[in-house]
């Protein structure tokens, strides 16, 4: 059996490729819909533990993960190969999930990105958060709509309450304020309450929500939801995991089902420029499924 580190998993892996990876499987066939659900339990002494598994035709696999320790996200991935059903690697959970979930955002926005961005000034993507997921999604947005080596085209903006210095590889800035205009929104945080006004979003932006993954919490407010065309990894999770979906139902800013789903903006390519041409923003909400990480972690594995 392989053994993955962190460092292995960054340099077999980018966030680009994984966006590829992940609309790839779900071009030849693959359906959200029949995927494991994940599941998670406290732990007595603090914390939670959560498992994710999955299973395809070729490989099975199952992300472990203790949430609360010190690092505060600790865990690993075990890969299965299918028809022998013996363990194949065992990859480091946070650098894998440090790589799926801004390769999820992307992957579901990428034609609508490149259809509304104006040619004639670089792309302006606003971050709000400055942990890790942040930091990657300011790697893919360089990495998936810069131009050249350097990734010219693009202009990235961190926006955090308290300004601060933020450890990232590519030019940035950092603001208390979303940037007028911004074009790509993710909202990357542990925020309970929205931290957008709605206001402060361009018709002409796209919008990702990844960090709020219980029922009752929220990043955008119903106004937003209310307003935009909405995206949804998968119609259960929406209704079952996303407080950014369902408070926008119960206060009647969004309508139950009045959504699109990942897959067939993956899929159906009218949807896609259908989207993209919509006088509204685009909003993708985002929680994580466990066939992502099983698509990811096989790539990982054959490419090191």
């Amino acid at each position: 059996m392989r053994v993955i580190d962190s460092d292995a998993v960054h340099s077999a892996m980018t966030v680009g490729r994984a966006a590829y990876v992940l609309r790839e499987a779900l071009l030849d066939g693959l359906d959200p819909a029949a995927d494991i659900p994940r599941g998670g339990a406290d732990v007595p002494s603090g914390g939670q533990l959560l498992w994710m598994p999955s299973t395809s035709r070729d490989h099975a696999g199952v992300k472990l993960l203790t949430v609360g320790g010190d690092p505060w996200v600790q865990g690993a991935y075990l890969l299965f190969d299918g028809p022998s059903l013996a363990p194949v690697a065992l990859i480091d959970g946070p650098a894998l999930t440090d790589v799926r979930t801004p390769a999820v955002s992307f992957a579901g926005v990428l034609e609508i990105v490149a259809a509304r961005r104006d040619p004639d000034r670089p792309l302006r993507v606003a971050i709000v958060g400055s942990g890790p997921q942040a930091v990657h999604h300011a790697l893919g947005a360089v990495e998936l709509f810069g131009e050249g080596a350097d990734g010219e085209g693009v202009d990235v903006t961190f926006v955090v309450r308290t300004p601060r210095d933020i450890d990232c590889d590519v030019p940035h800035t950092v603001a208390t304020e979303l940037p007028a205009g911004a074009d790509f929104i993710v909202c990357a945080t542990s925020a309970s309450e929205p931290v957008l006004d709605d206001g402060d979003v361009a018709d002409h932006a796209v919008v990702v929500a990844m960090g709020a993954h219980h029922p009752e919490k929220r990043e955008l407010p119903g106004e937003l939801m209310r307003r935009a065309r909405v995206i949804v990894e998968d119609g259960h999770v929406a209704e079952t995991e996303c407080g950014d979906v369902l408070l926008a139902v119960e206060e009647g800013h969004l309508r139950r089902g009045d959504w699109t789903e990942f897959r067939d903006v993956v899929v159906k390519q009218d949807l896609a420029r259908e989207l993209a041409a919509a006088d509204a923003p685009i909003v993708f909400k985002t929680a994580g499924m466990s066939w992502e990480d099983l698509a990811v972690a096989v790539e990982i594995l054959a490419r090191t």
